[in-house]
């Protein structure tokens, strides 16, 4: 009887470290999978395991469900089992990993390039909406300045105002292989591809344009 019960009471433990085995695995894989996503570069993750106590076994296996992923400091799982009452988890992660910084001092609402950024290694333990693919901020432009070395985050970007209202540009049109410009005057600012009222100063029409770059529109359609 004695032998009985310490077989249980180990099996039991094992249960339930295994179960705490499977839900700090499943935030490991969660968060690597966040990091791909985003576009961070050799992601560096470390899971805090939650404690291990007592818990129900499962014969068909826990189902673990993330429920909050919003937060690397405050991981929330939930472990279920048909018939028992479910498990619930708070882990924290740590996570570093490239990711886009400023190269320079870069003043609010320039147009970002290549030459401003540049990836390195930095902790994302507060900074999760972080930048890892230059593609994505090229044309950005930063809402507030940035300083050498500052991480590039998305809620800090907006669309560059590429043609601003009253500026000159050149209007091009293209029909079967002919390209002809035309000089013409901005009336509204637009972001590449935006659509915007522009003024051809040859003839005076007023046309709907799209901005290609600064200085460049061609005839587009509302």
């Amino acid at each position: 009887m004695c032998l009985w019960l310490a077989l249980c009471g180990a099996q039991g433990a094992a249960h339930a470290a295994g179960l705490e085995a499977q839900v700090t695995e499943a935030a490991r894989r969660a968060v690597l999978e966040l990091a791909d996503r985003e576009g961070w570069v050799a992601p560096d993750v470390q899971i805090a395991a939650p404690a291990a106590k007592p818990r129900p076994a499962c014969a068909p296996g826990w189902d673990i469900v993330a429920q909050d992923l919003r937060s690397l400091s405050r991981l929330r799982f939930s472990a279920r089992c048909a018939g028992q009452p479910n498990q619930d988890f708070v882990l924290r992660a740590g996570l570093s990993a490239e990711v886009l910084v400023a190269t320079q001092n870069i003043p609010a609402g320039r147009a970002l390039g290549e030459a401003d950024v540049e990836l390195q290694r930095r902790d994302l333990g507060q900074a999760s909406d972080a930048l890892g693919r230059t593609e994505d901020v090229l044309g950005q432009a930063p809402r507030s300045s940035l300083r050498p070395g500052q991480i590039l985050q998305k809620r800090q970007l907006l669309a560059a105002q590429l043609v601003r209202r009253g500026d000159r540009v050149r209007i091009l049109a293209r029909h079967e292989g002919i390209e002809v410009q035309a000089p013409g005057e901005a009336l509204e600012a637009g972001a590449r591809d935006a659509r915007i009222k522009v003024r051809n100063s040859n003839s005076g029409r007023v046309i709907t344009a799209r901005v290609l770059e600064p200085g460049l529109v061609e005839p587009a359609e509302r």
